[in-house]
């Protein structure tokens, strides 16, 4: 793709592995000039031997706490006194806490709140400060389908993803003056880390049931989540603003699903 970001600036928080990896190459594909962070110094390490070997030496990182509003405006300062400005910011940051409602500690809730929701608040907020200076910029924030489509024992993660939902639309009315649109991205299941462990071997039948429900058959890969990203915040996409992307291989598409399977051969005339 030529999006026409060539000399830009991109943040990328939670950049070092899976959908905030491949959000940042497809940055720097794009010619854009690079900013991470992460709170592991050796994931930020390992992302930064990738990216070298992939031929990009020269990518800002930066150990931070998201959830901690000083260090992301203190990241958001180091990446301007780097790179000049700030043109996109991706909040990539998040993480699933599987639990019961009866089992949920008042540590659980702040842990999950603080992960998926403020650390994105304080990202917006430390974005916007730049990109009205300039008088433009795109937010990028990744839901889930989570707050679609709320599942029993992840109650903690979806709410906070559907509130981060309602938040870009807030924030995008809010910056709308200064030329700053504000999106979202909800990935249904991708191959991470987290997902790999309970994801069924490919070709066997627990993995065709475990996708039983998705339009498209398998997992999706991050980079099929990182391209639309990267979209968003482009100029191909300067009518969008306060939108969800649903990027979650149709699993919340339809209802009663089934139907299909039962009329194939219908289907086929």
């Amino acid at each position: 793709m030529d999006l026409k970001m060539n000399g830009h600036v991109a943040v990328v928080a939670g950049g070092s592995t899976g959908i905030g990896f491949a959000t940042a190459l497809t940055f720097l594909e794009e010619g854009c000039k690079v900013a991470l962070c992460s709170r592991s110094r050796q994931k930020l390490d390992a992302a930064c031997e990738e990216l070298r070997e992939l031929g990009y030496p020269d990518v800002y990182t930066a150990s931070v706490d998201m959830t901690d509003e000083h260090a992301v405006d203190a990241f958001a300062a180091q990446t301007v006194e780097r790179y000049g400005t700030i043109h996109y910011w991706v909040n990539v940051v998040g993480g699933s806490m599987p639990r019961p409602l009866n089992k949920v500690t008042s540590e659980d809730f702040d842990r999950a709140v603080a992960m998926n929701f403020k650390s994105a608040f304080f990202g917006c907020r430390a974005a916007a400060r730049y990109m009205k200076r300039q008088n433009f910029g795109a937010i990028v924030n990744v839901g889930s389908m989570a707050a679609w489509r709320p599942a029993a024992g992840r109650a903690l993660y979806g709410c906070n993803k559907a509130a981060l939902i309602q938040m870009t639309k807030a924030f995008a009315a809010e910056l709308s003056p200064f030329h700053i649109r504000v999106n979202s991205v909800s990935p249904g299941l991708v191959m991470s880390e987290m997902s790999r462990p309970f994801v069924p071997e490919e070709g066997t039948e627990a993995f065709r049931a475990f996708f039983k429900e998705y339009l498209i058959k398998r997992p999706g890969q991050a980079r099929e989540i990182g391209a639309p990203i990267v979209l968003l915040c482009s100029d191909a996409f300067g009518f969008t603003t306060a939108t969800d992307i649903r990027a979650d291989g149709g699993v919340d598409a339809v209802y009663e699903l089934q139907w299909v399977y039962e009329n194939l051969d219908l289907l086929g005339e």
